[in-house]
């Protein structure tokens, strides 16, 4: 096997939401601008608790998901994670930024490495709707977002979540990188998601 040297590997493509800003340009746009991203509004959740910020960032359009582009019947959308649906979505895009068609990738040799440390709509909806079939589970356990993007998108490269707290999305970049190094897989798709629906973790790191 010819060896894959360090400059050989090259990010190709990137796609993203974050907070006030839908894609990575109106996100680069509002940072050189110095746009104010936060806010205060009370759609997310109460200013009850001196120690949870009064202003932080929000995405936009949580609530929007094309399940029939994904093949996703649409009760498992509903009872899916936003931050599963939104993987899924940034993932087909980042292909395309790439300049490939995601067809292309059917049955090849891609991994996915997605760094994620919570579910905030897992946990009110494990809490408030007691599982009454698979959708709720797989829908939003951590271990399946890398999996999901894998399964829709017809990747059979290594395909994984990791949780290492604030570094979860620096080490699946780092674990894709040797993955590719050691040509396990010949490319890689490289995620990370946070969604706070709930400000009940910040309040007790605050602690």
């Amino acid at each position: 096997m010819e060896e894959i040297r360090d400059d050989d590997i090259v990010i190709s493509g990137i796609s993203g939401r974050f907070p006030s800003s839908n894609n990575v340009r109106e996100f680069v746009e509002n940072l050189f601008n110095k746009v104010d991203m936060t806010d205060d509004d009370e759609s997310r959740w109460k200013h009850f608790h001196n120690d949870v910020p009064r202003r932080f960032g929000k995405i936009r359009n949580l609530e929007k998901f094309d399940a029939s582009f994904f093949s996703t019947l649409n009760k498992h959308a509903n009872w899916t994670d936003p931050q599963m649906r939104i993987l899924l979505e940034h993932a087909y895009e980042a292909i395309l930024d790439a300049g490939i068609s995601p067809q292309s990738l059917v049955g090849s040799k891609t991994g996915v490495f997605v760094g994620c440390s919570n579910s905030d709509a897992r946990d009110a909806f494990m809490h408030r709707y007691p599982p009454k079939d698979g959708y709720v589970v797989l829908g939003n356990a951590n271990f399946y977002m890398a999996n999901r993007v894998s399964y829709a998108l017809g990747l059979c490269g290594p395909s994984f979540t990791v949780d290492t707290a604030c570094s979860s999305s620096a080490y699946a970049l780092d674990c894709a990188f040797h993955y590719i190094q050691s040509g396990v897989c010949d490319a890689a798709l490289v995620g990370g998601t946070q969604l706070n629906l709930n400000c009940g973790v910040t309040q007790e790191y605050s602690k």
